[in-house]
């Protein structure tokens, strides 16, 4: 009997002998084969000897076999190799097979006037499917797979079996902890006709560790709407390795979940920039002879203040945020007070610290009110934010997000010999209130948060993070790998932060620096930026390019999108532009990206929850939508530059 290639894997496994079976995996694995012959690496590594595991095709079915300990992966039971209904049980309906982890995004809600161009955009889409029959429940072709995450293949034959019974698959990751395991894969999974289902080439491919967190964050970023909205997870086994994979998956795209910002936000930001005169800003940094101390408001700060105490003159000090009034009330008053927010609550907050004649360091989107505050003023420009890309400045500070102590850390990596972190503790610890005592957040609860998850301690084993702590320390070790202090050192019981090495403070000794004179050369490096062609881009040349960007976005909405998987390409297709768009011209896709991110966010959201496939009249409705919103984000941009330069944009 011969095997039929058009047979299904189960047939194929159910129904032929042992000889037929190995006949079909051969050609398979050939065909494979054939297939990476494109990525050298790979096709050398699958052509050589098996380490550990092999395939065994026998009378009891078809098995994987560690021979290093002469052991079976899958159970035999009364003569009958498991394998095979493992997979089959693990195949079935991944949208509700309760093997699978289902990870599905937050539901939208209706924003609030304080948001006016926002609230066009995701009410009126929420409204209308509203209007249209939407359901509580999901509802997925059923030939269709959004974002599947594959931590371990044990074979793969789950994984061809979804293979044959879905058309679509809107992208896959997958993670084998063993190449000996993914090359009895390609024994059974069909990669050629995998590849050829997917939207997009969105197939990643792991092969025994995650060497670099980038890649994980490219198939997030670049799929960012879809893979926000719903995706799917299954970990057929569990080792530590492929434990480990799926918690550095889960933490990064946490991470892209967060800071989508809106166009509101981003316009508050470019008035408060525009409201008050610039006189002295960062032209280019240039380092000090001269330690610098970077003090955040974590719990940490509260056993590190004689340290800091003791050591004031030997380092300069940057309080960031509300670590200014813990610092004050144990009588240290820092040499600079570092502030990145641009809401109007902020004011009230150095007043009551009180800032008093401490300088100022601030981000150009401060508040006009916090601004007026300082008795010395030095402003930045924050990378990330629209007003700090509007007329192309010549330097950015890098690295500032997501919270001020970043932006401590991230200004002292410029201006500093060294780092000192203090109170920088990027996670929660078990019986600790979140910030130091005495600070403006008052008397806290010493709790943990449910949705928290425990991380490597830079001394402890009891520290938790989440998404936005999370963020923080990855920003940090992007800081330090990039900006190079001479000694970065982390003082603080919190998060391992790779980069920094861990220290406590009595292990060391600061030498004497004339800080008068640091402090001095520090604040000569801001300078009139008017008098200096710090802004390279006159305003009126926007005018041309938001057009052409409205219209790139705009053609994507003129896109058929007869079905969700059309929806789906066509979202990711719209974020493209977004995504592109950052690269040319970061004053457009920020101040418009996030605002535009929550629509077609919702846009997915509300597709899931039609009963039925044809999207076009919900695609049609996003577009009109898109152009009411988008006139008048544009008129709203055009009055704030027209009082302030006297130019129109549009």
């Amino acid at each position: 009997m011969h095997a039929n290639p058009k047979q299904t894997i189960i047939e194929m496994l159910e129904n032929h002998s042992p000889k037929a079976i190995e006949s079909f995996c051969n050609a398979r694995f050939q065909n494979n084969l054939a297939f990476f012959a494109n990525y050298p690496n790979l096709f050398q590594a699958l052509q050589a000897p098996a380490k550990e595991y092999q395939l065994y095709i026998g009378k009891e079915g078809v098995n994987i076999l560690n021979f290093k300990q002469n052991v079976l992966m899958y159970a035999v039971i009364e003569g009958k190799s498991t394998m095979l209904d493992v997979h089959k049980n693990c195949a079935y309906n991944p949208p509700i097979n309760e093997k699978w982890n289902r990870i599905v995004g937050e539901k939208p809600s209706l924003i609030g006037e304080e948001f006016p161009y926002s609230q066009i955009l995701v009410n009126g889409i929420l409204n209308y499917a509203f209007q249209n029959n939407g359901i509580a429940d999901y509802h997925l072709p059923s030939d269709f797979l959004p974002s599947l995450n594959l931590f371990g293949l044990g074979g793969g034959i789950f994984l061809q079996i979804l293979i044959e019974n879905y058309a679509t698959i809107h992208n896959f990751f997958i993670f084998e902890e063993s190449l000996d395991l993914f090359r009895i894969a390609c024994f059974f999974v069909d990669f050629p006709l995998l590849f050829s289902k997917v939207q997009n080439k969105a197939g990643y491919i792991f092969l025994e560790s995650i060497m670099k967190k980038e890649y994980i964050q490219n198939f997030f970023l670049t799929r960012k709407i879809s893979t926000s909205l719903i995706r799917f997870e299954l970990m057929l086994y569990q080792t530590p390795t492929t434990q480990n994979a799926r918690d550095i998956v889960f933490e990064v795209h946490s991470q892209t979940l967060r800071g989508w910002g809106t166009f509101e936000d981003e316009m508050l930001g470019i008035k408060n920039k525009l409201s008050f005169p610039i006189h002295k800003m960062l032209i280019q940094p240039k380092r000090v002879n001269a330690p610098i101390c970077v003090v955040a408001n974590g719990p940490s700060l509260d056993f590190l203040l004689p340290f800091i105490k003791k050591n004031q003159n030997k380092m300069i000090i940057f309080s960031c945020g509300t670590a200014l009034k813990p610092l004050l009330n144990n009588g240290i008053k820092p040499d600079f007070q570092i502030e990145i927010e641009r809401h109007n609550y902020l004011g009230e907050v150095l007043k009551s610290a009180p800032l008093d004649d401490i300088p100022l360091i601030a981000a150009s989107v401060l508040d006009k009110t916090a601004k007026e505050l300082a008795k010395e003023l030095y402003l930045f420009e924050r990378d990330g934010s629209s007003a700090a890309n509007l007329n192309a400045p010549s330097f950015r500070v890098q690295f500032t997000a997501p919270l001020v102590g970043n932006a401590g850390a991230a200004l002292a990596s410029y201006l500093g010999s060294d780092v000192i972190l203090c109170g920088l503790d990027c996670g929660y610890k078990k019986g600790f209130s979140k910030h130091a005592k005495n600070s403006y957040y008052g008397e806290e609860e010493k709790k943990i948060p449910e949705y928290a998850y425990p991380v490597t301690g830079n001394f402890s084993d009891d520290i938790y993070s989440d998404a936005l702590f999370s963020l923080s320390k990855a920003a940090l070790e992007e800081t330090f790998n990039a900006l190079k202090p001479f000694h970065i050192l982390n003082l603080n019981d919190g998060a391992r932060i790779n980069g920094a090495q861990p220290t406590h403070h009595e292990e060391f000794e600061l030498k004497t620096i004339n800080k008068k004179t640091a402090l001095k050369q520090i604040k000569s490096l801001f300078k009139n930026p008017q008098k200096t062609g710090f802004y390279t881009k006159e305003t009126e040349k926007y005018a041309f390019e938001i057009l052409a960007f409205k219209n790139k976005m705009h053609d994507i909405f003129k896109i058929q999108v007869l079905s969700k998987q059309d929806l789906f390409v066509a979202l990711d297709k719209a974020y493209g532009v977004i995504a592109k768009e950052s690269l040319s011209n970061p004053f457009i896709s920020i101040l418009f990206g996030g605002t535009l991110s929550h629509f077609l966010y919702t846009i997915a959201f509300c597709s899931l929850h039609l009963p039925y496939n044809n999207m076009q009249h919900l695609w049609e409705k996003s577009g009109e939508l898109y152009l009411i919103a988008m006139d008048k984000m544009i008129k709203s941009l055009r009055e704030t530059l027209f009082e302030k330069y006297g130019t129109p944009i549009a």
